[in-house]
């Protein structure tokens, strides 16, 4: 799987860890048929009562199964969002409320981003000014030297 991965992947890792790499055996405990799960695994996208399936019957963090953000076993939503999730509506509401924890999360990485590569500059800075140095006091000490 990539860094992130897609979807399909994401669900294709499920089958393999939770299920023992059985799509019947995955697909039993959502109640769909196999070929549903293949259908997942190969490119269809699964509508949002079927992902509301994974993520309640084989406890995975939501955020990650949408995204590949975090971790496969998360909790999947914060205390305050009422579960169990019944329509496309709620499903959206809950990613609603992570979204302002990841624009913060995204802020701050290009935040550190940026403070990386300004003491990347400051090292290479440095070390033209250190090799500067080095050459001048070489070249100062040979002229006395003599």
């Amino acid at each position: 799987m990539t860094e992130n991965g897609t979807i399909h992947e994401r669900i294709e890792y499920l089958v393999k860890t939770l299920a023992g790499g059985k799509n019947t055996v995955f697909a039993a405990k959502l109640g769909v048929s196999e070929a549903n799960i293949r259908g997942y695994i190969k490119g269809v996208i699964p509508k949002a009562d079927i992902l509301q399936k994974i993520v309640i019957s084989y406890d995975v963090n939501a955020m990650w199964l949408l995204t590949g953000t975090g971790l496969a076993t998360l909790p999947n939503q914060p205390e305050d969002v009422p579960a169990p999730l019944t329509d496309q509506s709620a499903l959206t509401d809950v990613f609603k409320t992570y979204e302002p924890y990841i624009q913060r999360k995204d802020a701050k990485i290009i935040q550190q981003a940026e403070e990386i590569g300004q003491l990347k500059e400051q090292v290479r800075q440095l070390t033209i000014e250190k090799e500067r140095l080095v050459s001048n006091a070489r070249s100062s000490g040979a002229a006395n030297v003599g």
